[in-house]
C-alpha cells in the first residue's frame, strides 16, 4: 500500500503533469474524445434546452390541472429549496460522468490505451474482460450510481440541519469517488481486473480515490456554485453548462487516471478476492438501497399525483338536502352545516384523498 506522501506526490506532480507529456498519438486521441463528446453533449444540451418547456408542461400536466400551471415556479422552488445547491451541482456532475461513460466509453478506453502504450508503462500485455463481463460490470456500476444518488436526494428532502449537512457531505464523497473510479478503472479493466478488486484497491488509497476526484472536479464545482447563484436560470440550463464544462476535465483526467492505475496495477494483481459472504452482503445492500430509494421516490411522485387529483375534478354543491344546526341563535353563528357534494371526475385516474387536510383561509385566517 502506498503511503499518503507517495500518493500525494503521484497525484499532484506526476498525474497533473500528464497533460504536458502527450505525444502526437495521444493528443489526437484527446482531440477526438473532446470533439465526439462535444458533439454528443451539444446534441443532448440542444434537445434539453429547446424542449424544456415541453418537458415542464408534461410534468405539470401529470401533477396539476391546466389552470394551475402557474404554480410551476413553486414546484421548481420546492425542488431547489429542498436540496442544498451543492447537492444539485454534484448530482449534475455525477450525471455527466454517467452520460460520458455510456456514450464515450469506447473512446475513453482507446484514449487511455494509446496513452499507456505511448508512455511505455511496464504493465505487461493486455487481458481485457470479455464483452458480456464488461456489460455486467457497467450495469453493476450504474445501479450503484443510481442507488447512491437516490439515497442522497432522499436524505436532503428532510428539513433538518443534520440531514442537510449529511446530504452535502455524502454528495461530495460520492462525486469524488465515482470520478476517480470512472477514470482509473479503464486501465485496470484492460488488464482483466474487475470492479470488486478495483474498489478494494482504491479504498486502501484515499488520496487516489478521493483526492483525484477532488482535483479534477473542483473547477467544475466552483463554476457550478457560481451558476446556481444566477437568477432565472432553469435546472436544464444549469445542467447544460455543467455538462459542457465537466467534459473538458473528464478528458484531461483520462491520462492522469491511466498513470495512477499503472502505479497501482501490481498491487491490484496481488489483491485477494472478496469472500463469498462479503460479495453477497454487498449485493444485498445495493439491491435493498436501490429498492427502497425507488420506492420512496416513486411514492413521493405518486402521492403528489394523487393529491393533485383533488384539483382536477369538478365539484358541485347540492342544496336540496342542506341541513343547518345553530350554535347560538342570538349571534346567528352556525354550529354545523351538512350538504351533499357532487364530484365529477373526468380524468382517467381514481380520486384518492389519502390522509389529506383541507384548510380554508382568508386574510391569513383559517376557517
Amino acid at each position: 500500500m502506498h503511503s499518503l506522501k507517495k500518493q500525494s506526490l503521484v497525484l499532484l506532480v506526476h498525474a497533473l503533469g500528464t497533460i504536458a507529456t502527450h505525444r502526437k498519438s495521444s493528443f489526437i486521441a484527446l482531440s477526438i474524445y473532446l470533439l465526439a463528446g462535444g458533439f454528443i453533449f451539444s446534441g443532448l444540451i440542444y434537445l434539453g434546452i429547446s424542449h424544456q418547456d415541453e418537458l415542464k408542461k408534461l410534468l405539470l400536466d401529470y401533477l396539476f390541472p391546466e389552470s394551475w400551471h402557474t404554480v410551476s415556479t413553486q414546484l421548481i422552488a420546492f425542488f431547489y429549496d429542498s436540496q442544498a445547491k451543492s447537492v444539485l451541482v454534484n448530482m449534475v456532475l455525477s450525471g455527466s460522468l454517467v452520460v460520458a461513460s455510456v456514450f464515450l466509453f469506447p473512446l475513453k478506453e482507446w484514449y487511455s490505451a494509446r496513452f499507456e502504450k505511448e508512455q511505455n508503462y511496464p504493465n505487461g500485455n493486455c487481458n481485457p474482460l470479455n464483452l458480456w463481463m464488461q456489460g455486467l460490470e457497467e450495469t453493476r456500476l450504474f445501479l450503484f450510481y443510481l442507488a447512491s444518488q437516490l439515497a442522497i436526494l432522499w436524505i436532503g428532502y428532510y428539513p433538518y440541519e443534520w440531514c442537510n449537512i449529511l446530504s452535502v457531505f455524502l454528495s461530495y464523497i460520492f462525486l469524488f469517488y465515482t470520478f476517480s473510479l470512472d477514470l482509473i478503472a479503464p486501465t485496470f479493466q484492460r488488464h482483466g481486473i474487475k470492479y470488486s478488486t478495483i474498489n478494494q484497491v482504491l479504498l486502501k488509497h484515499p488520496i487516489y480515490s478521493l483526492g483525484f476526484g477532488l482535483v479534477y472536479s473542483l473547477p467544475a464545482i466552483l463554476i457550478g456554485r457560481w451558476i446556481t447563484q444566477m437568477e432565472n436560470i432553469s435546472f436544464i440550463e444549469m445542467s447544460s453548462w455543467l455538462f459542457a464544462i465537466n467534459l473538458i476535465f473528464i478528458a484531461l483526467a483520462v491520462p492522469a487516471g491511466t498513470l495512477i492505475a499503472s502505479t497501482l496495477l501490481a498491487t491490484a494483481r496481488t489483491q485477494p478476492n472478496l469472500s463469498k459472504s462479503t460479495k453477497i452482503t454487498a449485493y444485498l445492500t445495493l439491491i435493498i438501497t436501490l429498492s427502497i430509494g425507488m420506492l420512496l421516490h416513486g411514492r413521493l411522485i405518486q402521492s403528489m399525483h394523487h393529491k393533485s387529483q383533488v384539483l382536477k375534478v369538478e365539484y358541485e354543491l347540492s342544496f336540496e338536502d342542506i341541513a343547518v344546526s345553530w350554535k347560538a341563535l342570538r349571534d346567528l353563528s352556525f354550529g354545523e352545516i351538512e350538504f351533499t357534494l357532487k364530484i365529477n371526475n373526468s380524468t382517467p385516474f381514481d380520486l384518492n384523498f389519502e390522509n389529506s387536510t383541507l384548510r380554508l383561509m382568508k386574510n391569513e385566517q383559517t376557517f
